[in-house]
């Protein structure tokens, strides 16, 4: 190890610790001292920009309910409001659920990891409208840093396809070339000379938070009966016979629509259920759909850098997905693949860093911090009675938590494996969770006994990008419904 990173971990108080060979669970310093103090994974995020999550007053006979104000809601939102310029529409934002979309860094790529034609699509046509979106609304929040692959040829490749078949611009070369050095100096020596990296300078990073706050905006000035309120969805009813659908909140109040959305992510699955709007049982459902949804509890780790180091040696740092070489996999005590689709198989072997982003504070403490995540999926558990509130209280449990010890461990062995030398001041793990089927394939159904229901989720870990697209796509399927 360098002295840069020797130092680092001696600021932090876990150099010996780390010596001896003890995990993130057994070190007092970085975990205990640092982390709790600085990040609760339920704690709100510093958002940067006021999203108008603000109480309103409406009406409880409405046109439109949407329940969730994520990156998809709120985008499934600003498309039905063009669409319904007269509508009443109600967008739901829950201040009690935990949210998954709580950092300020998501990955956006002209292509898909798992080089699928679908994904990919719906990424390049959400990239193909941020500006517009931030010149529309006024609010910044995508970061144009462009995105690699770094990994075996066939694992590039696969990524490179893409960006080939669709005009995409992006350079390719392998890591033996002289270039890759004095190109990518920040990464490290160690990387595996057969390796191919494939970079372009259309992906990059968006702000969740900002990005939900340009939709909302776009929705209020595309119809000014749409409102977005402070409160939780507990229950739909699809009654059938042209009654109308009714939304129930944590609160006791009661909405009636011609039309419901669910777009709460983890929460969709269970929602659904639990109103009985899905027949399937787990099993019927083969792994494929809403009702095929599996949750899988994800680890990342915010790792502080100098604002030096963030401003100079990593400043021009893009996004980055990099396949783990199998000797770093096994000296980290990486498990092996979960899960049967390809987005599973390839979580696996690899991991995603994205580059220094700034936090105001409070929660993280102010300053610049990569963000690293991946590895084998870990699925909650499906058996036995799948009810709302289990559903509800397992996922609290789990993001208000720091993660798993051993994947953070994991994920810090392979930072430093990546960035031998830069001076990392601090690591703090967070919770995470992400939607997957068998199929990964995203999920859009039409729900409840007057089809007045519809169900987006089944994200694969990676809905923020092309969430615009994945709204738009909603929302057509909600105008033929109404």
């Amino acid at each position: 190890m360098n002295e840069r990173v020797v130092n680092a971990w001696r600021f932090s108080g876990e150099f010996e610790a780390r010596r001896a060979g003890a995990g993130f669970g057994a070190r007092n310093g970085i975990r205990n001292s640092i982390a709790r103090a600085r990040m609760n994974a339920n704690a709100n995020v510093n958002k940067g920009e006021d999203d108008g999550m603000k109480d309103a007053d409406v009406d409880v006979d409405v046109d439109i309910v949407v329940v969730g104000n994520g990156p998809i809601g709120s985008a499934v939102a600003k498309y039905v409001a063009k669409a319904k310029a007269k509508a009443s529409i109600v967008v739901l934002a829950s201040a009690e659920l935990a949210s998954a979309s709580n950092d300020l860094g998501r990955i956006v790529r002209p292509l898909d990891a798992e080089g699928r034609a679908d994904w990919t699509d719906l990424n390049r046509s959400s990239l193909e409208r941020f500006r517009e979106i931030e010149r529309e609304s006024g609010i910044e929040f995508f970061n144009a840093r462009g995105s690699m692959f770094l990994g075996s040829p066939s694992f590039v490749e696969r990524a490179a396809s893409r960006l080939r078949s669709n005009g995409v611009p992006h350079e390719r070369s392998s890591v033996s070339d002289g270039e890759f050095a004095k190109i990518w100096p920040f990464l490290s020596h160690a990387i595996p000379k057969s390796y191919d990296v494939a970079w372009d300078t259309v992906g990059g990073y968006v702000d969740p938070h900002k990005m939900r706050a340009a939709q909302n905006a776009l929705m209020r000035r595309a119809n000014e009966r749409a409102r977005v309120v402070s409160a939780t969805c507990v229950r739909v009813a699809s009654a059938g016979d042209g009654a109308p659908a009714r939304v129930w909140t944590s609160d006791g109040n009661c909405l009636t629509c011609r039309l419901c959305v669910l777009a709460c992510g983890a929460y969709t699955e269970a929602l659904a259920r639990e109103s009985g709007l899905l027949s399937a049982t787990k099993e019927e459902s083969r792994g494929v759909g809403i009702a095929g949804i599996r949750i899988s509890r994800r680890t990342v780790v915010l790792a502080e850098v100098l604002e030096s180091e963030a401003k100079s040696a990593l400043a021009m740092m893009p996004t980055i997905k990099y396949e783990v070489p199998q000797d770093v996999l096994d000296r980290a005590r990486v498990k092996a693949a979960s899960g049967v689709s390809d987005q599973s198989r390839n979580e696996a072997k690899s991991v995603y860093v994205l580059p220094p982003i700034y936090y105001p504070g409070p929660n993280p403490s102010p300053g610049w911090y990569l963000k690293i995540g991946g590895g084998p999926q870990d699925f909650m558990d499906t058996s036995g009675e799948l009810t709302w509130s289990r559903t509800v209280r397992e996922l609290e449990e789990w993001m208000s938590s720091e993660g798993d010890e051993a994947v953070a461990d994991q994920l810090h062995e392979i930072l430093l494996h990546m960035f031998p030398t830069t001076n990392f001041q601090c690591l703090i793990p967070k919770a995470c969770a992400t939607t997957t089927t068998d199929d990964g394939t995203l999920a859009v159904e039409v729900l409840g006994a007057s089809s007045d229901v519809v169900a987006v989720s089944a994200c694969q870990g990676k809905a923020a990008g092309p969430a615009d697209a994945i709204g738009r796509l909603v929302a057509e399927t909600c105008a033929r419904l109404l």
